[in-house]
C-alpha cells in the first residue's frame, strides 16, 4: 500500500491516506507513518474502523501503553482506553453541570498529555466514534514553531530551565479536586522547558496547563513567564484546528504540541472519542 501525505498547516500537521488499520499495516507503511509522525507532529488517518482492542494493538506499535489514572469520568476504573464522552450507561446525555463533565472540561485547557508524570508520554491517539454536527474540534499548537520564533536571548535563558508540572494545576482551573489515589500517586514533577527530538534534533518548548512554576525563579515570576510563553505558543499562526470526521484517528506527539478540546452543545449532542496514550522512554530532567 502506498501512503499519501498532505500537509494541513504551514508549520506542522498532515493528513495521511492509504492506511487501513483494520486490514493491517505493513512494516514499510508503518515506518513511513512513523516518519510522518516525527516530521509533522500531528497526523490524521481518516476513516479508520476501530474498536478498543484494535486501537490498543495498533498503539502498541509505537510503544507501551500508559494506564489512565482513576477519576470521575472513568468511574475510578483505570484502563488503557480513556473515553472522552458525555454518555450515560443507558445512552442518555450526561448533563453539562454533572461532576463528570466538569472533570472532563479540563481537556479544554491547553496541555500536553502526561507532563505531570516523571516520564511523560510519547504520543496520544484519539479515535472519533460519535460526533456532534458542529463544535467539538480539537486544536493543536506547534511547540517547535513557537520555539523557533523566540529571540535568541529567550532561547538562551530557557535552555537549562526546569518547570514544575502538577496534575492538580488543571483540576484547580476547573474547580475540581484530587481524589486520594491522585494525591498519593501524582505529586509534582520536574520537566525541562526545552526538549529536542531524538530523531531529527528539532527543539520544542515544553510547557502547558500542568506547568505552574520554574525552578530558580520566584513563584510569581515563574508563573508570569509561563503565562507569557503560553500566549506566544497559542498564537493563531502556530495553531491547527482539527474538525473531526467519523472514524478519524488523530495521532499527536506530546513532546512537540499542545492540544485542547473545544466546546459543543452537550445538551443536545453526544461526542464520544476514545484515546490511547503511549508512554515515553525517559525523564526530561
Amino acid at each position: 500500500m502506498t501512503i499519501k501525505v498532505t500537509k494541513l498547516h504551514s508549520h506542522f500537521a498532515a493528513r495521511v491516506e492509504g492506511i487501513d488499520i483494520a486490514t493491517g499495516v505493513s512494516d514499510d507503511d508503518f515506518n513511513a507513518l512513523r516518519t510522518a509522525f516525527e516530521e509533522y507532529s500531528v497526523i490524521v488517518l481518516p476513516s479508520q474502523d476501530l474498536d478498543d482492542e484494535r486501537q490498543m494493538e495498533f498503539s502498541r506499535r509505537y510503544g507501551p501503553l500508559e494506564m489512565m489514572a482513576p477519576h470521575l469520568a472513568n468511574d475510578s476504573n483505570p484502563q488503557h482506553i480513556s473515553r472522552m464522552h458525555n454518555e450515560e450507561p443507558d445512552g442518555s446525555l450526561i448533563p453539562p453541570d454533572d461532576d463528570r463533565m466538569i472533570y472532563q472540561s479540563a481537556n479544554m485547557i491547553w496541555h500536553t498529555d502526561s507532563s505531570f508524570k516523571p516520564v511523560p508520554s510519547l504520543c496520544s491517539m484519539l479515535h472519533a466514534r460519535i460526533l456532534p454536527p458542529e463544535g467539538g474540534e480539537t486544536e493543536f499548537a506547534c511547540l517547535r514553531a513557537a520555539y523557533d520564533a523566540l529571540d535568541q536571548g529567550m532561547k538562551d535563558f530557557l535552555d537549562d530551565k526546569i518547570a514544575i508540572h502538577a496534575f492538580a494545576n488543571t483540576r484547580r482551573m476547573v474547580g475540581g479536586k484530587l481524589n486520594d489515589w491522585q494525591k498519593k500517586n501524582l505529586p509534582p514533577v520536574r520537566q525541562a522547558i526545552i526538549r529536542s527530538n531524538p530523531v531529527n534534533g528539532r527543539k520544542a518548548l515544553y510547557t502547558g496547563g500542568h506547568a505552574g512554576e520554574i525552578e530558580g525563579m520566584s513563584k510569581e515570576d515563574g508563573a508570569a513567564l509561563l503565562k507569557e510563553l503560553m500566549g506566544h505558543i497559542t498564537q493563531d499562526e502556530f495553531v491547527y484546528a482539527h474538525k473531526w470526521n467519523d472514524g478519524d484517528l488523530t495521532i499527536w506527539d506530546n513532546r512537540a504540541v499542545l492540544h485542547r478540546g473545544r466546546p459543543w452543545d452537550g445538551t443536545k449532542y453526544k461526542r464520544i472519542l476514545h484515546r490511547t496514550t503511549v508512554a515515553g522512554d525517559g525523564p526530561t530532567a
